[in-house]
């Protein structure tokens, strides 16, 4: 049995962002442990290489969500990082803070300490920015020393233009940075890229870190409990090369296992609600009721149109062209192999009296067979992806079984709130009007999805639930909140109420859905926890 001061639960965004703050203390000795491999995989660094991943059976867990009569009845396709670097390896890059209103909506909530102007400086201290000069709250030089790089798109060309100009001629002002404190309008999409090359969490903060002699990494070990003496955390649990093994905490357990795998392993380790530990086989350690239930995600509609007279990604992705986009990654970092999950991303309220936008919409300049990521069409197209930013739909996460090894049962509950129904539909309608103002109205032509055929409300929700996915946000399945809140897993200094030594640290942690894409806010959850853990220690 080995021993360690810190124990990390998994190397994604957090885990990695944890395991340079942490082990940079000299007098603590961290280990990190991973279920998947070392990474490094080349589809991982390039950036359009996220659409190639999404099922890959080495860096994801291979989940799919439990059939729901909401969406069709369908399991669909959840994917969730695995490996060092976790879903920043394989996500769209997309980097989106959220609105001011999300932080000091958590701290309204009773999370003390996570206002908006109290999590900036960490936002700043995770990010190097090279995008324009203006918003003093974005991490720029000895801000962000170590942090991942952001920037803004580099492939644009006359469609993206045109989308540009069109969100602006239909209302929406045109935004340089919606990561700083106004979000509204239409914006060239901020990447966590440097140069020709993915920035994720491993390349950003683990890699900075990995020489260090108090840092141990621990990879394809995969974590099948928390240890506990009464009720402290004393260590872990884990199964690596077909042997089990434990390791010993000295001061503390840190879960940074995702918004799937973190409610999944306190539920195997007997935290969690006490039905669902009975249901598995598993004996009670303590019976926290919110452990996976609140579980919130984006739900996306993706859309799709042919296009005539301008070049889309679709051409330009096989064949002669292809080699000449490969040249021009090599040699300019330019081109298709740049491009993320949107190149442009518009911020919108989708109706009268709201102080905020509700609807996020992006557009990629090609279009996907099926509407799936993975092989773009033959012919010429683009398309858009609409969701609702914040989504009062809720859903659960359950273990099934004792072992380990059993995929839990993920149920997202999409599209059961009535207004999550509303906003989705607007939202199509409004990609609609878009794709058909001026100038695209001359080289956008035909609707490929949903098509001509859905015209009422009624039938583009039904297309929604029958072709509709994730956004890969999911997070609050093991929120934090105040006092007195019977549902909060931790407390606002993320510690797991009822026991001792024990902290989260990721998406699981969320109070509430931040409004756009979840990864930057990990990374400023993780700086925040990096800074708490240590204040504790040090008490």
């Amino acid at each position: 049995m080995s021993q360690t001061d810190l124990l990390i639960v998994g190397a994604g965004s957090a885990g990695c962002l944890l395991a340079n703050r942490l082990s940079a203390d000299p007098s603590l000795t961290v280990t990190l442990v991973e279920a998947g491999g070392a990474g490094g995989h080349p589809l991982s660094r390039l950036p359009a290489g996220y659409s190639r991943l999404m099922e890959h059976s080495d860096l994801t867990w291979g989940y799919r969500t439990a059939p729901d009569p909401a969406t069709a009845d369908r399991a669909i396709l959840f994917p969730r990082g695995r490996g060092l670097g976790g879903s920043s390896a394989i996500n769209g890059l997309m980097q989106v803070r959220g609105q001011a209103a999300d932080f000091d909506g958590w701290a309204q909530k009773g999370c003390r300490g996570w206002s908006y102007d109290e999590v900036v400086p960490y936002f700043q201290r995770t990010e190097r920015y090279d995008g324009p000069d203006g918003d003093a709250s974005r991490g720029r030089g000895a801000k962000a020393a170590t942090g991942v790089a952001v920037t803004q798109v580099v492939e644009r060309g006359p469609l993206l233009e045109g989308f540009m100009t069109a969100a602006q001629r239909l209302g929406l002002p045109y935004n340089p940075d919606y990561n700083g404190p106004v979000q509204d309008g239409v914006a060239w999409t901020q990447q966590t890229r440097q140069g020709r090359w993915r920035s994720g969490a491993k390349e950003a903060f683990l890699d900075p870190a990995s020489r260090r002699p108090n840092l141990a990494i621990i990879t394809d070990a995969v974590v099948t409990a928390v240890t506990f003496e009464d009720r402290r955390a004393s260590g872990i649990a884990l199964r690596r090369a077909g042997r089990e093994e434990r390791i010993t905490a000295r001061r503390a357990v840190i879960l940074c296992a995702g918004a799937i795998g973190t409610p999944q392993l306190l539920q195997l380790s007997g935290i969690g609600p006490a039905e669902v530990l009975a249901r598995a086989g598993i004996p009670v350690l303590h019976d926290s009721p919110g452990v996976g239930r609140n579980l919130t995600d984006h739900y996306l509609m993706r859309m799709a149109w042919r296009v005539r007279g301008l070049p889309t990604a679709n051409e330009r992705s096989h064949g002669l062209a292809l080699v000449r986009e490969i040249a021009r990654w090599a040699v300019k970092g330019e081109g298709i192999l740049t491009c993320s999950a949107g190149m442009i991303t518009a911020f919108i309220r989708s109706r009268e009296g709201l102080a905020s936008p509700d609807i996020q919409a992006v557009v990629a300049p090609g279009s996907w067979r099926e509407g799936r990521f993975g092989h773009l069409e033959d012919e010429p197209g683009v398309s858009m992806g609409v969701w609702q930013h914040r989504p009062e739909s809720r859903g659960e996460v359950e273990i099934t079984s004792p072992d380990p090894a059993a995929a839990p049962r993920i149920r997202p509950g999409y599209l059961t709130a009535e207004e999550d129904r509303r906003a989705l539909v607007w939202g199509m309608r409004f990609c609609r009007r878009w794709a058909a103002t001026a100038p695209l109205d001359a080289h956008v032509g035909p609707e490929a999805l949903p098509g001509p055929a859905a015209e009422s409300d009624e039938e583009l929700l039904a297309v929604a639930r029958s072709r509709g996915s994730t956004v890969y946000h999911p997070c609050c399945s093991a929120r934090m909140g105040p006092d007195g809140d019977a549902m909060a897993v931790l407390d606002p200094e993320l510690r797991v109420r009822g026991l001792d030594r024990l902290y989260v640290a990721d998406a699981s942690a969320f109070p509430a859905m931040t409004s756009g894409n979840t990864n930057a806010t990990v990374y400023m959850l993780a700086e925040k926890a990096s800074d708490l853990i240590a204040g504790h220690l040090a008490a």
